[in-house]
């Protein structure tokens, strides 16, 4: 669908409209004196569009408005939008005013109450102008996001201000705001039909595509995980009941056969039989041993005592021997006493009697009698303690036996329990294995399946080959720029003849010459620059209309003679006061400009306000609007709020 604008107005504070109608095809031009109002026309149609903030300049629009409207034509019907005025220093309104209708007026006053967010307004028109959905591609390896083009994005195609179009450093309509070169970059692919509908389907049905192949691979890769899993865990379960003896020896089976023997074990565990109680036993031998071990010390220290009592015997013995043996002279000795000593002949020293050591003699015999006596009966306790010694050590050595025999049978005991837990335990194993094995996979992916889904992914990725958009985005580059070379002949400005085209890159316009490229920026004088922007924009919009591309079908110019004709030299728009070639030039951009409208006409809308007025008939006829004296505003709405 086409958009073009039928009537642009303001409603003052009054409720009152003002506004100018345009030729709903072919050139409308808005001529008059500076300060009129012209180039606010561009701004009041952008903040209608759903631009978030008013640039209409504070001055005498401002003051004296209360509301901007814009009747809009999309070939299927009409749609009127209102915005309301954001009283000065503020630049934002929320208030939005939407009507349809298959015959629909601008109103001729204001009766409405807003019935529509602005967020709204950019949804309406992207809609109303054919924008298809749709998202720009960025290439790999840079890290700004994909964006959607919409109505903003296309009216960067539609509006030239003042500024802008005798500019040799930008060519489109915002271009040096922050931000936006890149996005033009990015979006007019998309407008000129490099990448069109068919291929944004493509490349919805490439996502899909890729989605459900990614699927299928997964699944097939899940399950070939799960059955190299179940394959691997089959197998350290399978050696785990060999171990214990639960399956004969060998090498792992396949799988399959593997789970058959591993189900076919028998559940039930025969239970170790748990011997008698063998703690009691050991305490009482260990008892036992140490009452022996009491004993044994006993007879010992018995044993001691009587064989010290023996070698003292002994030794008493054979002193009394001596003793009686040195007595036994007794009977060389004279009868009588002697008074004197025998040996020395001292009559002070006392001299036993001969009776007193026969005494003496007597006792000794008698202890030495006794003696002999007892020495067998030491003797015969000696041997009893020693024959009771050997068995105790006997009974100690038996109790030892007795203990080591208890010990080996516990450690038994204990290696056959610590064997049926390991047992336990893998049969435990083995059950959760069995009861958490998940199913065979089903093979209801196959190897061909997935390999249709990766054809079908193969061709349409050839269809969105991003060097294919660029083969055709390069190709659409070309019949733009043949359009302009071919325009330029119409024009006397620099390079015209030399090849022309429009470079996206760069967002300029190239005059491929014999001495090399020469880009817009490096051209001189400000005809040319005027020249240069009038034929690119020219071009596009005939590449649009003739493929029929989602953008608004008006083109607003603003003051595309200014290189001419400058604001202090208008004279009621005669250009008769300029010089040859000045006024030559003005006319020849203006029938350009209207020849190719009149091409394009009726799908095509060219809107161009300037201080020329010619006194040609075919530039009369498409004249809407001389404001000189009154502009936009009425003077008497000025009046009226003075």
């Amino acid at each position: 669908m086409s958009l073009r604008i039928l009537e642009i107005g303001v409603y003052g504070y009054n409720g009152e409209l003002s506004s100018v109608r345009l030729n709903p095809s072919g050139l409308s031009i808005i001529t008059g004196a500076s300060k009129t109002g012209k180039s606010s026309l561009i701004d009041i149609i952008e903040y209608c569009f759903g631009r978030e903030q008013c640039h209409v300049s504070d001055g005498i629009i401002r003051q004296h408005v209360s509301w901007f409207g814009i009747l809009l034509d999309r070939g299927d019907g009409r749609v009127f939008i209102a915005r309301r005025n954001p009283k000065p220093p503020k630049t934002r309104n929320p208030d939005v005013y939407y009507a349809v209708g298959a015959d629909l007026r601008m109103p001729e006053a204001v009766a409405w109450e807003p019935n529509l967010g602005v967020e709204d307004i950019e949804t309406l028109l992207t809609s109303s102008v054919g924008i298809a959905e749709n998202q720009t591609t960025v290439p790999e390896g840079q890290t700004r996001k994909p964006i959607s083009a919409n109505i903003r994005h296309a009216l960067m195609f539609c509006i030239q201000d003042q500024d802008e179009i005798d500019s040799r450093k930008i060519l489109f309509h915002r271009q040096g705001e922050p931000y936006l070169p890149q996005t033009i970059k990015d979006v007019l692919p998309y407008f000129l039909g490099a990448i069109d509908e068919d291929l944004l389907r493509h490349k919805v049905q490439l996502d899909v595509e890729r989605k459900e192949l990614r699927k299928l691979q997964k699944a097939a890769d899940e399950r070939k995980q799960l059955a190299d899993l179940s394959t691997a865990r089959t197998e350290d379960i399978f050696r785990e009941a060999q171990s214990v003896g639960l399956l004969p020896p060998g090498q792992p089976p396949t799988q399959d056969v593997a789970l058959s023997s591993l189900r076919a074990i028998n559940p039930l565990i025969q239970e170790v039989p748990v011997p008698a109680d063998s703690t009691e036993p050991i305490a009482v031998l260990r008892r036992e041993r140490s009452a022996l071990r009491r004993e044994l010390t006993a007879v010992k220290e018995r044993l001691r005592q009587i064989r010290s009592v023996e070698d003292v015997a002994g030794s008493f013995a054979r002193e009394a021997d001596e003793q009686r043996g040195r007595l036994a002279t007794l009977g060389l000795i004279a009868k009588g006493d002697v008074e004197t000593c025998a040996l020395c002949g001292s009559g002070d020293v006392h001299v036993p009697s001969v009776a007193e050591m026969n005494e003496t003699l007597s006792g000794i015999d008698e202890q030495l009698s006794q003696v002999r006596r007892e020495v067998p009966r030491l003797q015969e306790a000696q041997s009893e303690l020693v024959v009771r010694q050997n068995g105790i050590e006997d009974s100690l050595k038996r109790n030892q036996g007795q203990m080591d025999a208890l010990a080996k049978q516990d450690e038994a005991f204990r290696t056959e329990r610590d064997g049926q837990l390991r047992l336990a335990r893998i049969m435990g194993r083995i059950a959760y294995f069995l009861e958490t094995l998940p199913p065979p996979p089903i093979a209801l992916v196959s190897v061909d399946e997935v390999e249709a889904a990766r054809k079908r992914v193969a061709a349409l990725e050839k269809l969105v080959d991003p060097e294919n958009t660029a083969e055709r985005l390069t190709s659409i580059l070309n019949l733009i720029g043949e359009f302009m070379t071919r325009d330029s002949e119409k024009l006397d400005l620099e390079h015209s003849g030399s090849r022309l085209r429009l470079d996206i890159r760069q967002l300029a316009v190239i005059a491929d010459t014999l001495d090399g490229p020469v880009p817009l920026f490096r051209m001189g004088s400000g005809e040319n620059w005027v020249g240069y922007h009038v034929l690119a924009h020219l071009a596009l919009h005939r590449w649009f209309r003739q493929k029929h591309r989602p953008v608004p079908a008006f083109l607003f110019f603003d003051q595309p003679s200014q290189a001419h004709y400058p604001a202090e030299q208008d004279r009621d728009g005669d250009i008769s006061v300029l010089p040859d070639a000045d006024r030559e030039a003005v006319f020849k951009l203006f029938k350009l400009m209207f020849d190719v409208a009149e091409e394009l006409s009726p799908h095509f809308q060219l809107i161009v306000t300037d201080h020329a007025d010619l006194r040609d008939q075919w530039f009369a006829d498409a004249v809407v609007a001389r404001w000189r004296g009154d502009g936009l505003v009425p003077e008497r709405w000025i009046d009226a709020r003075r």
